[in-house]
């Protein structure tokens, strides 16, 4: 909407309007995209976790895969 309306006012050759929501639209432009690289970093950092947590939901269940009585009972027969 901004970049419509100082589209308008520099057409219409009003440029104090212009250069007034020039400022605005700046502003607003690095806001986006400040707030885009927060986002980015958010997601990347809850990709890690989420990675790590997987990463040690593994490592839990071997361990348990391997205190489990059923492994003992297996290993009985095998030896």
């Amino acid at each position: 909407m901004e970049a419509e309306q100082l589209t308008r006012a520099l057409e219409a050759g009003d440029f104090e309007t212009a250069e007034r929501l020039a400022i605005e639209y700046g502003a607003s432009v690095i806001a986006g995209v400040q707030t885009s690289a927060v986002l980015l970093q958010a997601l990347d950092t809850l990709n890690d976790c989420l990675h790590m947590t997987r990463v040690l939901r593994a490592h839990l269940a071997a361990e348990v895969r391997a205190n489990s009585p059923a492994v003992e009972y297996q290993r009985q027969f095998e030896a």
